[in-house]
């Protein structure tokens, strides 16, 4: 039901009722007519979820969370971004041992030391998404890689990261795959470098705005570890153009060229 923002609590309730065997729900983007009270229902009467999005519904709060927590033991996939979730639903997250995938990402007031535990209370998570909390930093991510050894997806766009997480990421991990650092302003080439010469699991590693890259390093980068796919800003610039030139679309220097041909 994501975007359905006619949806409110009364109806979730009916759903709640009505059926009982539910595994999956998506509310993202449901508006303010969605709060606790729904979402509480679902998970009072629901007992086999595996997956719930409450994505961007900001009056569903920790009370939400910790019941789900508390009543839904099968659940495998948790969103809760831009939501009223904080500290103590984060908290609660630690009682779903079948956890794979978690997005809690933009969640004001979340502490890095409930964040950095997760990995060794849900051993089974593989993607874990805290971009946008400023508060996440080096410390609190390396204690999430070194217990999540089955982590292969990290997103931490715009966190407190700096070189000392790339240079130490390395050493903790031989799982992760996919690593998303974009407008984290304190990285620099040293980090990137030493990034890509210790994680040998890496393949993917996305720098948009990370103004301290340098275009030189990341191509020297490209060069030296072929496997590894680095995303600038720069680079999916490059790769949105030559797209278009495929599909036909003419840019003016290409006009340009084809009428001194003619």
């Amino acid at each position: 039901m994501d975007g359905c923002y006619k949806i409110t609590d009364d109806g979730l309730c009916k759903v709640a009722e009505g059926c009982q065997d539910l595994e999956k729900i998506n509310l993202s983007r449901c508006s303010h007519h969605v709060t606790d009270k729904g979402v509480v229902a679902i998970a009072e009467n629901c007992p086999r979820l595996r997956e719930v999005i409450l994505g961007y519904l900001s009056e569903v709060t920790d009370t939400s969370c910790v019941r789900l927590c508390e009543l839904c033991p099968d659940l495998e996939i948790v969103t809760l971004m831009f939501s009223g979730v904080s500290e103590k639903g984060v908290r609660a997250l630690k009682q779903l041992k079948k956890l794979r995938i978690i997005d809690i990402s933009s969640l004001p007031g979340i502490v890095p030391a409930d964040v950095a535990t997760l990995t060794q209370f849900c051993p089974d998570l593989q993607a874990m998404n805290v971009s946008l909390n400023p508060e996440i930093n080096d410390e609190c991510l390396l204690q999430v890689v070194k217990y999540g050894r089955h982590l292969h997806l990290l997103q931490c766009v715009s966190c407190r990261i700096t070189d000392h997480f790339l240079t130490e990421v390395g050493r903790h991990t031989k799982a992760l795959r996919n690593l998303d650092i974009g407008w984290c302003q304190a990285v620099t080439d040293c980090g990137v470098r030493a990034l890509s010469a210790t994680c040998g699991s890496l393949q993917y590693l996305g720098l948009i705005r990370c103004d301290a890259v340098t275009a030189e390093a990341v191509e020297e980068l490209m060069a030296e570890y072929p496997h590894i796919t680095y995303s600038t800003f720069i680079l999916e610039s490059k790769k949105l153009i030559e797209r278009a030139r495929r599909e036909g679309f003419m840019f003016r220097e290409d006009q340009n060229h084809v009428d001194m041909l003619v």
